[in-house]
């Protein structure tokens, strides 16, 4: 087996994501949705992970199915969706890419990149990840072998990314009753011939709920790094996947008897209980406020350019019009009044949103002009 990169350093790779280590003694708990669907579904999902004290939201926005017609994910809507129900709750984020274009449209908004077990093999894909410094876990395929598998994850640390997490997830094998076959050895294996995190996908192993603890349990005594497991608010309304999601009071009850498992093997696994309430109610208060504030700034955005084209209207004389001024903040403060918005704020920023607004207007008119000379 030729794995210069895979199997060349003694020490065993920990990769730090923000107050996380994946690959050292705590066990990482990821938990959310095969699919992003909703707003309030990722709000759910975003708080049943925290109470049960896992540390990454987990969800699919980019879905490739074996049907066509078949729910494919929300896109850059789902991205949204994901992004902000973590950041609400203080967690870390991971969903899968499934080529360049969808690599561009989330690579600075999620914390961790996931190549599916159908995109194992996708060397190009492979290459251009291997070019970021981003975490990626990296699934087996479905009929890979653990050399397929390990040769995969050195074209991505060959290109200079050496965050790669392993997720062994099931093989394909004649056995009907499961989704896939669970390969409890290839933990053990993949840590002798690897230097590399492995974390366990039971979800997608099993393929039924019922099953998932039992593997679970059994993944963190065989020294799995981690578990990726899929949570839905309501597994029976689910999009997709939804006969092996967990519900929040299952994947919480799991997660209490995770502790003792990982105790035994002589790791951790922390739970909701040793959060600091109220350090954990101030950061939510602060997502929420950083939320407000980007949809302050992005109505903003929407208001100068509404001027500008208000200002084509004008001629150049009838730019400023201190009546309307006049009359938008009146208004403004009378609506103040009614929301429990300090007034003061009102005469303290519009003025400096008209000044802004008419040099946008000036600045517009500057420019028809000099398109006339020319």
């Amino acid at each position: 087996m030729n794995l210069p990169l895979v199997g060349l350093k003694e020490e065993r790779t920990k990769i730090q994501i923000k107050d996380t280590v994946i690959g050292g003694k705590e066990v990482v708990l990821m938990g959310g949705p095969c699919a992003v669907e909703s707003e309030t579904q990722m709000r759910e999902a975003a708080k049943a992970v925290k109470e049960a004290g896992g540390q990454v939201l987990r969800g699919g926005v980019f879905k490739p199915r074996t049907s066509p017609y078949s729910f494919q994910g929300l896109g850059e809507e789902g991205v949204n969706y994901l992004a902000e129900a973590a950041a609400e709750h203080g967690l870390l984020t991971i969903t899968e890419v499934v080529d360049e274009a969808s690599l561009e449209l989330i690579m600075d908004r999620i914390d961790i990149l996931q190549i599916g077990s159908r995109n194992m093999q996708n060397f190009q894909l492979l290459k251009r990840i291997g070019e970021l410094r981003k975490p990626v876990v990296l699934k087996r395929g479905l009929a890979a072998t653990i050399e397929e598998w390990l040769n995969a994850a050195e074209y991505i640390l060959a290109g200079g990314n050496s965050q790669v997490i392993l997720c062994e997830r099931g093989i394909r094998t004649y056995e009907p009753s499961t989704r896939n076959t669970l390969d409890l050895s290839a933990v053990s294996l993949v840590k002798e011939l690897s230097h590399l995190p492995i974390i366990i996908d039971p979800s997608h192993a099993a393929g039924r709920r019922d099953l998932i603890p039992s593997l679970a349990k059994g993944a963190i005594a065989a020294g799995a790094d981690g578990l990726l497991i899929e949570v839905h608010p309501n597994p029976d309304a689910a999009m997709s996947d939804g006969i092996q999601s967990l519900t929040p009071e299952q994947f919480n009850q799991l997660a209490e008897e995770l502790v003792s498992v990982a105790k035994a093997v002589g790791r951790k696994l922390i739970r909701s209980n040793s959060f600091d309430k109220q350090a954990n109610d101030l950061v939510l208060l602060r997502n929420k406020i950083d939320r407000i504030d980007r949809e302050i700034i992005e109505l903003l955005g929407e208001r100068m350019k509404t001027a500008q084209e208000i200002g084509k209207q004008k001629r150049m004389g009838q730019i400023r019009d201190g009546k309307r001024e006049h009359e938008i903040i009146q208004a403004l403060q009378a609506w103040a009044q009614k929301v429990e918005c300090p007034v003061d704020l009102i005469q303290a920023i519009y003025p400096l949103i008209f000044d802004r607004s008419i040099q946008l207007q000036l600045e517009g008119k500057e420019a028809e002009k000099s398109e006339r000379v020319i």
